[in-house]
């Protein structure tokens, strides 16, 4: 009689939010045993211990360096040797390219490594739908302020400034004036190491202003095969930066832009090579049709996944666990509701003198989460990127619309007064 292998899955670093934290609970409900695999874990755990974290439900956690694929690579042939394991995979923006390279010379199943390189550069990115002719913002990759300045004259203002290789829309800014791309462009060109100790190249993308409303695609692609979860609504705040302040899913647009946006989704992953694994492709609806801001080979961020597994009753973190471990996904839907997300941010910078309206919300129709992070005295500031989020509203609707409208009603019931 055969003995039963259990199967075993590393996952390398996490999220800061639900995606990454869910991901150690739904591996074990799939029966994997997990090793967690991170830099330094003080990062996750903000003080908290780890048996009380949700990333402490790893069988094992292990902290070595986690931002050279090579010394990755080397660790974890040892490590096989006594603990062999079955596939790879990373929920972060910033270890996917890693985990690319570390998966395929394992020979997991996983997007190829240079699939996952250009999509995570935004500089390679543009070039590589450039010349494969995907509708995409007018571009130029610049390393002095002079190369900002005559790129800016050839797109005109106002434009966006932004890193080639940063998350969260951190150092994203719109300018429209040689003054504030001057500091634009320095506060971009200044970020030579991120948050996980990467060091990253000195170019900065000045890339033209698309008007339109954005949305974004999420999908998970099996050897090839391209499968549409479904359309993402997204609203912005925090102007001129751009910080995601409110999602709703799935959302409906009429049926030729849908195809349209789908069809261009479709062919930037086609040009990129990324043939395997989940992708949240940022699309803006212009005059001109559908143009890809950004495309991220990973699942949205926030409570995307969430709002796809309470819309759908597809669990996007369970399934792409599931296909990287090389068993059966599925993707087929199991209902049909709406579901909206909102961050809440503070109006202005200052100290949070008092929060009005707590119970209001929490009694209001849809609401099924209000989270509110910041408490009395806490020093808050109006947003710049999505890490200065200090809570949440979640809603539940017969559709997405429905769902936005108990979100808004919800939200118009909260107020944070700031005092300077």
């Amino acid at each position: 009689m055969l003995e039963y292998q259990q199967k075993h899955l590393i996952l390398l670093e996490s999220m800061f939010f639900s995606t990454g934290f869910e991901a150690c609970k739904i591996a074990k409900e799939l029966g994997y045993k997990v090793t967690l695999i991170c830099r330094d874990f003080k990062l996750y755990l903000k003080n908290k211990p780890l048996n009380q974290h949700p990333l402490g439900l790893a069988d094992f956690h292990i902290e070595t360096e986690t931002n050279d694929a090579k010394s990755l690579i080397q660790f974890l042939e040892n490590y096989y040797e006594k603990n062999p394991f079955h596939g790879l995979l990373t929920f972060s923006d910033y270890y996917v390219d890693i985990a690319a390279q570390v998966a395929t010379y394992f020979g997991f199943l996983s997007p190829s490594p240079k699939s996952v390189q250009i999509a995570r550069n935004k500089d390679l990115s543009r070039i590589c739908l450039l010349e494969k002719s995907v509708p995409s913002a007018k571009f130029h990759i610049v390393k002095s302020f002079a190369e900002a300045l005559k790129a800016a004259k050839d797109i005109g203002y106002p434009c966006v400034v932004k890193p080639t290789a940063e998350t969260s829309s951190y150092g994203v800014e719109c300018v429209f004036n040689d003054e504030q791309l001057l500091k634009a462009f320095n506060f971009a060109n200044s970020i030579i190491i991120n948050e996980r100790g990467q060091r990253r190249e000195g170019k900065v993308l000045i890339e033209e202003y698309m008007v339109g409303e954005e949305v974004s695609v999420e999908t998970i692609s099996i050897n090839g095969d391209c499968h549409v979860l479904g359309i993402t609504s997204k609203g912005l705040t925090g102007w001129p930066n751009f910080v995601e302040c409110e999602f709703s899913f799935p959302y409906k647009i009429p049926e030729n832009t849908r195809n349209s946006v789908i069809d261009v989704v479709k062919s930037a992953l086609n040009a990129i090579g990324y043939f395997h694994g989940p992708c949240h492709t940022e699309i803006k609806l212009t005059k001109e049709g559908p143009k890809v801001v950004e495309i991220n080979p990973r699942l949205g961020g926030r409570f995307i996944s969430k709002m796809i597994s309470d819309s759908l009753g597809i669990d996007p973190i369970k399934e792409v666990i599931k296909l990287a471990m090389g068993d059966s996904v599925d993707l087929l839907p199991k209902r049909n509701i709406g579901t909206a997300w909102s961050a809440i941010t503070a109006p202005s910078t200052g100290f949070l003198k008092e929060i009005k309206g707590k119970e209001e919300v929490l009694k209001s129709s849809g609401v099924e989460i209000f989270i509110l992070n910041a408490k009395i005295g806490d020093f808050v500031r109006k947003p710049t990127n999505n890490g200065d989020t200090i809570g949440y509203i979640y809603t539940l609707g017969k559709d997405a619309a429905d769902a936005r409208d108990n979100l808004k009603k919800a939200r118009e019931k909260l107020q944070l007064i700031i005092s300077s």
